[in-house]
Order: C-alpha cells, then structure tokens, then sequence
C-alpha cells in the first residue's frame, strides 16, 4: 500500500510498473509528458520476480519521445516482446473512458487484453495495423494524381486478409470474456445485466474486399480506409440499454469496476496464473457500503489464498482501506509513505 498527500507521487509509481509492462503510460499518449519538468529524459526500472521468470526491465524516454526498452540488458525493437512477460491490470479513474468514451477506448481494452494472452492475435493486429497504414498512404497519393487506382487491389487483397483473421479471433475471444464477465456478475450481484457486444457487419474476406471496391471512390476522396476492424463498434450494455449514452455515474463505476475483474480473471484462466493488481485510491470516492462489496469480490474470484493476485494500493486515506476490509485477507502486508 502505498499512501502519501496528492501531488506525492502514488500514480506515478503505478504509472512505471504498466510501462515496464506495456511500454507505454495508461494516463497519457504523449511521452514526453512523463519527463520530469526540467530534465531531459526519464529512466524507469523495475524488476519482476516470480516462478516462472526473473526479468530486469528498464525503460529510457528522451525529449523526442523516443524510447529504449531493455530486458536483461537486451534492447527489443517491438512491444510484442514486452507485452504478456509480467501482466498487470490497473485500475483508474483515466480507465473510466472504457464505458463513457467512443468505441476506440473499447477496442483498445480489448486488443490489450488479448494481445497479453495470445501473440497470435498481437502479430494479427501488427499486421493489420500496418497494411491499414500503407492502403491510407496510397489512398492520399491516389487522390494527388501522382499513382493510380491499380495499385489498391494489392492492399485490399492484403487488408482483407488480416481483417477476416482480426474478427475470427476477437469474436471467439469476445464471447470467452462475457462468460467470465457474466460470472463475476452473478458472484457481485445477480441483478446487475452487463453485455459486450461487438457489432461486427463484414465477417469474411470476401465481403471486405467487395467492399472496398465499392467504396474506393469515398476512401480516395478522403483519404483513408471506411470500413475494417479498426472502426468496429463495441458497446457496453447496462440491462440492454448503451450505457455510453444512459448510464449514471454509478453504473458507469460499478461497470468499470467489474470490466477489470472479468479482465484480471481472463488473464488468469488464459495464463495460468493472476497478473499484478494496481488500484490507483479505488476507495477515496465511494462509500462504505460499496467498498465492502468490492472487497468482497476481490477475495471471492480467489478460491486457493495461495495464488492471490499481488495487489499495489494508492490511497490518501489509509483508514477508506482499512475500513473496507480488504486489508484483513492479505499477509505481509508493505506500507509505503510518499513526501513530496
């Protein structure tokens, strides 16, 4: 647990264990931005020890945002080789953008959380990603006049490949994770309904690539790619109703809340084994009775205490997560206290 007033540092601690994990932050996109004022770069290092591995991690970001990332001394050229080494599942009010924000803050959940478990599915989406990139480039200079049409048909072709392969997989994953999530439902409270549902319309490679035949007049114009897996709509569903568009403030915590749980559980089953668990002051802004809830749920989705997952806490207030009883299942348990 580690406490301390605001403006000490609690995130920023949380903040460096994701990078070491993701190579990237979950509060911000800019890098640049987690450089100390008045510095020139930022190095991060954390070392990750359990059964399985043993791995020093360190991260160097410069003014140009660039960034070095080493595993034992070893540079890697792509996150792939990062990510899915030393899960962790944070959860923070940034996160919140999953249930109130636009489809990609869904998309992007998702992709991160399969991508943890499966490389297949990361290599899929690289792949795409990048096909996606060149078919945009091509695009702006199709409507400059400097090539012509004929060079889409390979990209199409390609596009339409790796996108017929992206909706197999997250499909068959989507429905995996709402089984789970329907699970940790019933265990928190049998009359809350949540649904992911993906509204996929092109399911084969064929229909893709048709499509963007018939579209090719509309994509030139503007320049990039209209329909494919990276415009997928995802919706979050409170007792069938978006809850993007009709869901309280409550419900949109509670929601988040059990994403995350469904998301440390399907690590879990998908790994074999629970990621790290980071709580960015999950009780500052929620009563009692709420917290006692969560709580419980926590120490439920546990059955063996000897596999919890390892859980860093950030609070003002050491009392909210007294109080809450979370403290009560756990051993050996660190207290950290941060100055400014």
């Amino acid at each position: 647990m580690i406490w301390g007033e605001n403006g000490s540092g609690k995130t920023t601690v949380l903040e460096g264990i994701y990078f070491l994990t993701f190579g990237k932050s979950f509060k911000t996109f800019k890098q640049d931005q987690l450089i100390q004022e008045g510095k020139n770069q930022a190095l991060i290092k954390g070392v990750f020890t359990s059964k399985y591995r043993n791995d020093t991690i360190t991260a160097n970001i410069d003014k140009t945002s660039k960034k070095t990332i080493k595993i034992n001394e070893k540079k890697i050229t792509n996150r792939k080789d990062l990510i899915g080494r030393n899960n962790v599942v944070v959860l923070s009010p940034e996160e919140q953008s999953i249930t109130k924000g636009a489809p990609l803050q869904r998309r992007q959940f998702i992709d991160k959380m399969f991508s943890t478990t499966d490389n297949q599915y990361i290599e899929t989406l690289q792949y795409y990603n990048r096909i996606l990139k060149q078919r945009n480039a091509i695009l702006l200079e199709i409507r400059a006049k400097k090539i012509s049409n004929n060079q889409l048909k390979h990209w199409n072709e390609q596009l339409s490949i790796y996108a017929e392969k992206l909706w197999i997989s997250r499909t068959k994953k989507i429905n995996k994770f709402n089984k789970i999530l329907s699970f940790v439902l019933k265990t928190y409270n049998q009359e809350i309904d949540i649904k992911l549902k993906y509204n996929v319309k092109i399911k084969t490679k064929e229909e893709m690539f048709n499509t963007f035949k018939k579209n090719e007049q509309k994509d030139i114009d503007r320049a990039r790619t209209s329909v494919g897996p990276h415009l997928d709509d995802l919706v979050l569903l409170w007792k069938n109703k978006n809850i993007r568009l009709y869901g309280s403030q409550g419900e949109h915590k509670i929601t988040l809340f059990l994403l995350k749980v469904s998301e440390m559980l399907f690590l879990k089953k998908e790994t074999g084994f629970f990621p790290i668990l980071l709580l960015d002051d999950l009780f500052a802004k929620i009563d009692l009775e709420r917290s006692k809830k969560i709580v419980s749920i926590l120490n439920k989705i546990s059955l063996d205490k000897n596999t919890r997952a390892q859980t860093i806490i950030t609070t003002t207030d050491i009392l909210n997560v007294e109080k809450s009883g979370l403290l009560e299942e756990y051993k050996d348990i660190k207290t950290i206290k941060l100055e400014r």
